[in-house]
């Protein structure tokens, strides 16, 4: 059996705002919803984008926000995008949605915290760094990360539990501000009940680079408690890591890395999703990775190609293969900016699987489409 592509469709593009880091779930009844990263692009003000513009980047943005939309099953959306409840100081950075067995869905974020130029150039002085740059005319400070659950499809959402300062890290600067994790990527649900979620994160004693933190609900995401062990290595980061929790028990992680290459790292872990083995890294190139479970116990692996040419690409693996030995499928490779991808996939009522993403069109607005993908 084999993969291949259907069609290709625009889920969302606004000139006014850059669009972002798609996350999509199925419900019941076979709508989609689709939350993403959604700030104002401010580039539309001078007409048509320049060449020099083009590939302008704006992942840092004092109004990011998450919008939340419900799709038909012929992929329409039915109302505009809404945008959800946001921190009083801090922007959102990701959409991140998954349904529980129990029909609880999930939203998680990470935020930035951001700062006039004038405060970033005094904390500098200070020898305190702040991410972005004079492109973004400010800076931003990695800010809070937060799980928030709805009953009722998204249409009413729980209050946000707030992930509290790690105790493996270096003190922080502010008490106000806890900086305690970064994330993007699947959360799933075992066995048990239980769910675990893997986040990243930098600043630990000891440790140059971003290591993995995982985190565990017993309670449906009401409450979450920190795992005692971490995952590191010494020669470059673990980012952006999402779970994968196969029939019979098998859990793996997959991870996006820094100096080795734009290849993928995993590692594994029995039922429980404790006691992740060691590290290995496989010949996959791209980042960030998106596993989706089939009902037949096959794995659709996903992730974006920052590499010439560009977009998007996936595996469908078989139980008990090793990713890289699957057959690679090309989704997109017509990008027209390094910018693209954090694809997010879901299985459709009908079967299929829509892989959602975002690419930049002919005029540089980054927006969400989506393909269709059926297994033949």
């Amino acid at each position: 059996m084999t993969a291949s592509v259907i069609s290709h469709h625009v889920l969302y593009r606004s000139k006014q705002f850059f669009s972002a880091f798609p996350s999509l779930v199925t419900t019941k009844n076979g709508d989609i919803l689709l939350a993403f990263r959604r700030a104002p692009d401010h580039r539309w003000l001078l007409g048509d984008i320049a060449d020099e513009d083009f590939n302008s980047v704006d992942h840092v943005h004092f109004r990011s926000h998450v919008a939340f939309a419900r799709l038909a099953p012929n992929l329409e959306i039915q109302d505009e995008p809404e945008i959800l409840p946001v921190h009083a100081e801090a922007g959102d950075q990701d959409g991140n949605l998954f349904f529980s067995n129990s029909g609880r869905l999930f939203q998680y974020s990470f935020r930035w915290y951001p700062v006039t130029a004038e405060i970033r150039d005094k904390l500098k002085e200070l020898g305190i760094g702040t991410y972005g740059g004079d492109y973004l005319g400010a800076g931003f400070i990695t800010h809070s990360c937060y799980v928030r659950y709805s009953d009722d499809e998204g249409q009413t959402w729980s209050k946000p539990f707030e992930f509290g300062h790690d105790p493996l890290v270096k003190p922080v600067q502010w008490d106000e501000i806890p900086t305690p994790a970064s994330v993007r990527g699947r959360m799933i649900e075992l066995e048990n009940g239980e769910l675990l979620l893997a986040t990243y994160r930098s600043g630990f004693e000891g440790d140059r680079h971003d290591l993995v933190r995982l985190f565990r609900s017993s309670d449906q995401g009401i409450s979450w408690q920190r795992e005692q062990d971490y995952l590191s290595r010494e020669d470059g980061a673990l980012q952006e890591p999402t779970l994968a929790h196969w029939p019979k028990g098998r859990v793996t992680m997959f991870n996006r890395t820094t100096y080795n290459d734009d290849k993928l790292i995993i590692a594994e872990a029995g039922p429980d999703g404790r006691d992740f083995g060691p590290l290995k890294t496989l010949n996959i190139t791209g980042h960030p990775y998106d596993a989706l479970v089939l009902p037949d116990g096959r794995l659709f692996l996903v992730y974006g190609y920052r590499h010439k040419p560009m977009g998007v690409r996936a595996r469908l693996v078989e139980a008990g293969q090793q990713p890289d030995e699957a057959e690679e499928l090309i989704i997109r490779d017509d990008s027209r900016s390094r910018d693209t991808g954090y694809p997010s996939a879901t299985l459709m009522a009908d079967g299929r699987i829509l892989v959602a993403y975002y690419i930049a069109d002919e005029k540089g607005i980054r927006g969400i489409e989506a393909s269709i993908v059926e297994i033949v």
